[in-house]
């Protein structure tokens, strides 16, 4: 009786080949995927970033109509607002970013945000001082405005 010689090698498990073919392939598939994970998240703290502004800009027109005049800023870029109009809100990547409220005048003012995915080309002074000094930030892409 004959006894087949068995080779540990043959027909048996992959080849190294394959093995490289395949661990590329997933390499691959999965930096796409973290990649479109994190554009994801960008545009999700962005989008708050904007509704933020706005809940900001809602509650200064309500101070304004009942005061007369839009409040003055606080050392941190902040409108004196008091909490019963609204509980500022803080940036989602703070302290890296911060939204800030440039009081210009009585009846003027700007909120400001910097967007991860906003135009680069876009520059707003917004220091929250009126362009005088630098307490908040100056790389402003987004802007709100009274109306």
């Amino acid at each position: 009786m004959r006894t087949k010689n068995k080779n540990l090698f043959s027909d048996s498990g992959f080849t190294l080949i394959e093995l490289l073919v395949a661990s590329t392939i997933i390499a691959l598939l999965s930096t796409i995927g973290f990649t479109s994970f994190q554009a994801l998240t960008r545009n999700g703290r962005d989008a708050l970033r904007k509704t933020d502004l706005e809940q900001v800009r809602s509650a200064l027109e309500i101070y304004k109509s009942e005061n007369g005049s839009y409040p003055t800023p606080t050392v941190t870029c902040v409108p004196a607002l008091p909490s019963s109009y609204i509980s500022y809100p803080s940036d989602p990547k703070s302290p890296t970013y911060r939204y800030c409220y440039d009081w210009t005048s009585a009846l003027q003012y700007k909120l400001c945000a910097h967007l991860e995915n906003g135009d680069p080309s876009q520059d707003y002074e917004c220091d929250g001082n009126g362009g005088t000094t630098d307490d908040c930030t100056d790389n402003c892409n987004y802007k709100v405005t009274n109306p």
